[in-house]
């Protein structure tokens, strides 16, 4: 199948700390796929679609800080968890620029 996304996605888990916006307690979790514009995560409660969080997410070296808007929230088959699509929505310039280098070397390598 052809790929149809504008920005390419990676297959890539790397930890993530999230705050589901207006709350003040942070959870911990993984992605499941990473781009340029968003990125897929797991979590252990429903998101509702529209709401918004703040992630910081590890790239080893780095900390990369966002704010994303939840696009869809899914019940996983076999498990109690569930995957949510997040649209990346706030970051600075140099965060973006990180993030697309960062994705420019997976897929290169």
């Amino acid at each position: 199948m052809d790929e149809r996304r504008k920005y390419p996605r990676i297959d890539v888990s790397f930890p993530v700390e999230c705050q589901a916006l207006p709350s003040q307690g942070y959870f911990y979790t993984v992605s499941k796929d990473l781009s340029e514009v968003g990125a897929k995560i797991l979590t252990n409660t429903f998101i509702a679609k529209n709401n918004m969080v703040k992630l910081h997410l590890n790239l080893i070296n780095k900390i990369l800080d966002f704010k994303a808007k939840v696009v869809w929230c899914n019940k996983e088959r076999v498990s109690e968890r569930y995957t949510a699509g997040l649209e990346f929505t706030e970051t600075d310039t140099a965060g973006k620029k990180e993030l697309s280098n960062f994705i420019s070397k997976i897929n290169n390598s």
